[in-house]
């Protein structure tokens, strides 16, 4: 089975990009169905590589390899096991960590999250969601998993043409309750894959929470805003703030941040459930409380044709923010959007200050953690922006 592309649409693929889009597609040959693995041409019908064909996606083809092979379970095993030595040579330490992160560990569609021996699957390609099984035989017998869930509610599956569902894939246990508590960088969190945002709870930030604890001492009054389970409040509780207020609007995540501060045994964190929005709009009156404030909000655009509107929220949070913080405070400020690229998050940064009539500066800025590499030819892996801002 093969697929032959138009003059010159092998370009990006040649630089290291991982899709091809359905227009770019000259000709198919053979009885192809969704996920089938075909063979990539040239438009001279030179070999360019492997990879996942689904003819009823904008994203018609995914890449798996330069080379003729085999892709099989064990092509998907050493994969996996790769992308687990890359993680695990970094930081042996860690045991909750994103184990493969799609196209940037080269299994497009593939998103595992470790906790432990339990494991949180997201297969959003037709091809690879073809493995599901094989994915769950290989984390039970290399990884010694007691627990996996799928964890599949993602918009993109409905784009590939596969549906939503969320279930338990295997349980050691045999038990309906599929929640467990779980130790990162000693601060204890309840997790409940099932019923979490995304994959059940967000590893991406996990570094940052733990580079928060720098710049908190005895004295910091801190702000989080958009908490979800409470990782950053929780570690600022960790690094002995004097007092910490943390935001969301989601009842779900401040009652499970609660309950992870209750089995840290931290009393000086008060979690309030609004809009952050509305919260930031009822403090206009009030200036100069907090020694650092987290603006960590949810991705406002998911396509180009909003990000005018995505700029314009960035803009008001981070100004109202910036009015909240007492000179020489910190803002540490996030994006998590690929389609606010680092030009655009500074550009707002820099408006941001000036609608706030602050003076900043720039004492730190980071991309995705090693767990969630990157891949530099490809944008839509770049997705993480986090700039350290000391407010004069």
């Amino acid at each position: 089975m093969k697929i032959f592309l138009k003059k010159n649409e092998d370009r990006r693929l040649n630089i290291g990009h991982q899709w091809i889009f359905s227009n770019e597609i000259e000709k198919t040959e053979g009885d192809l169905s969704n996920g089938d693995v075909v063979e990539l041409f040239d438009f001279r019908e030179k070999f360019l590589g492997m990879g996942f064909y689904n003819k009823n996606s904008l994203i018609a083809y995914r890449h798996l390899t330069d080379k003729k092979e085999i892709i099989n379970k064990e092509f998907v095993r050493k994969r996996i096991l790769n992308a687990n030595k890359l993680r695990t040579k970094i930081n042996p330490l860690r045991k909750s960590f994103r184990l493969v992160n799609s196209e940037s560990d080269f299994l497009p569609g593939l998103i595992i999250d470790r906790f432990d021996d339990k494991y949180s699957v997201q297969t959003f390609s037709f091809g690879i969601d073809r493995f599901l099984s094989d994915i769950s035989d290989i984390l039970i017998s290399e990884f010694n998993a007691s627990l996996i869930i799928e964890k599949n509610d993602n918009d993109l599956r409905i784009l590939e043409g596969l549906p939503k569902q969320e279930k338990i894939i295997y349980n050691q246990k045999g038990t309906e309750d599929v929640s467990f508590d779980t130790v990162i960088y000693d601060i204890k969190y309840h997790v409940d894959l099932l019923k979490g945002q995304k994959t059940g709870f967000y590893l991406d930030q996990v570094e940052n929470h733990f580079e928060l604890r720098k710049y908190i001492d005895g004295d910091s009054k801190v702000l989080d805003l958009f908490c979800n389970e409470g990782g950053f409040a929780l570690n600022a509780a960790s690094a002995g703030a004097k007092e910490i207020t943390a935001v969301d609007s989601s009842q779900y995540a401040i009652e499970q941040a609660s309950l992870n501060s209750g089995m840290n045994e931290f009393e000086n964190i008060s979690f309030v459930c609004c809009d952050v929005f509305k919260y930031l709009n009822s403090q206009d009156s009030v200036k100069h409380i907090f020694d650092l404030v987290i603006l960590d909000p949810p991705s406002f655009t998911k396509s180009k044709k909003n990000v005018n509107s995505a700029i314009e929220g960035y803009i008001e949070l981070n100004s109202k923010a910036m009015k909240l913080i007492k000179p020489g405070g910190i803002l540490f400020t996030f994006s998590c959007s690929h389609h606010i690229d680092e030009k655009t998050f500074e550009s707002i940064i820099s408006k941001s200050a000036l609608t706030a009539k602050r003076k900043i500066q720039v004492i730190g800025f980071k991309n995705c953690s090693y767990d969630h590499p990157v891949l530099p030819q490809m944008p839509e892996t770049k997705y993480l922006k986090s700039y350290l801002l000391k407010i004069v």
